[in-house]
């Protein structure tokens, strides 16, 4: 089997394919040739033969060219990656182990907020107010006992309810078919209710945790009136796809403390453009679309890829 292999990037190390990475899937499939390409002209060269690709964009031409493809694989979850339709034959198939990474930051996010971190700690290097008064102390509370709303209960929801139920969290996942879904782990209090429920739980949500994909079906799901049916104290996070969420909404909803606060990994428009308003909006945590970085993400996709293949 030959594997041609073009995953680099430009600024994130975690996000390219080593040659270790090779040895590492050869480990598994002992019949499989890895070739690790650095360009894309080398890659073009290398498909001509190659059953398998590994890429992180793929061309709707370099089909063409690949007569003995049959598995387009690559490390990202969002399918918006490819805006391609493969021949007959040829699959495509998205990473599914970012839960084990991002479960983790969407818990250190609400930890945050919850326990005051991220907000108490950008008042003491930026030189504002130090000592903490009544207004914000009063907003410390625990993740025991909170109810944390998991809209897009796939794959990296389960992973972050999970753990957030270690924590004494009571969790409520939001999909669009809840009947597929009863993770061994729920307790009393939890449950999987449908999209068209959404309305229902959002009064009552300390935290709204958004891993929604991409798609028009998201587009603006949460909306300025959804938005508004949270409590005051609710913060919201979103670490999907940056089109679930209406940017000018939730900027209002800050602003006029309808909503405590949000953390927010991804945006409608990416990089997050200078002048939009959540740079100004109150109470917002800004992140660069990192939350599933780590050392061990190559790893994970390919221990997860080569028992796919």
């Amino acid at each position: 089997m030959k594997i041609a292999a073009f995953l680099t990037h430009s600024r994130i190390g975690e996000f390219a394919f080593s040659e270790e990475n090779a040895r590492r899937l050869v480990e598994v499939l002992p019949s499989a040739t890895v070739y690790v390409c650095g360009d894309e002209e080398t890659f073009v060269e290398e498909l001509e033969d190659a059953e398998v690709a590994l890429v992180w964009r793929f061309r709707q031409e370099w089909f063409d060219r690949a007569k003995m493809l049959r598995v387009v694989s690559t490390p990202a979850a969002g399918r918006d990656y490819f805006a391609v339709e493969p021949p007959p034959g040829v699959r495509i198939i998205y990473g599914r182990f970012h839960g084990k990474i991002m479960g983790e930051t969407a818990v250190a996010m609400m930890l945050g907020a919850s326990r005051g971190i991220v907000a108490n700690a950008y008042r003491m290097t930026t030189g504002g107010e130090e000592w903490p008064s009544g207004r914000f102390t009063g907003a410390l509370r625990t993740l025991a006992g909170a109810h944390v709303v998991v809209l897009g209960f796939g794959n990296i929801g389960h992973h972050a309810g999970r753990l957030l139920k270690s924590f004494g969290a009571r969790v409520t996942g939001v999909r669009r078919h809840p009947e597929d879904d009863c993770p061994a782990w729920f307790s009393d209090g939890d449950g999987v209710v449908g999209v068209e429920e959404l309305d229902s739980v959002l009064p009552s949500a300390d935290h709204l945790l958004c891993v929604l994909p991409s798609g028009k079906e998201t587009d603006h799901l949460l909306d300025a009136r959804r938005l508004r049916l949270l409590p005051a104290h609710a913060v919201v996070y979103n670490i999907g796809r940056g089109n679930s969420i209406d940017e000018l909404a939730l900027t209002d909803a800050l602003n006029d403390g309808a909503i405590a606060a949000a953390f927010l990994d991804v945006f409608e428009t990416e990089p997050l453009p200078d002048a939009s308003p959540l740079r100004k909006a109150r109470n917002v945590f800004l992140y660069p679309h990192v939350s599933a970085v780590a050392p061990q993400y190559m790893n994970l996709y390919v221990d997860e890829l080569s028992e796919r293949l």
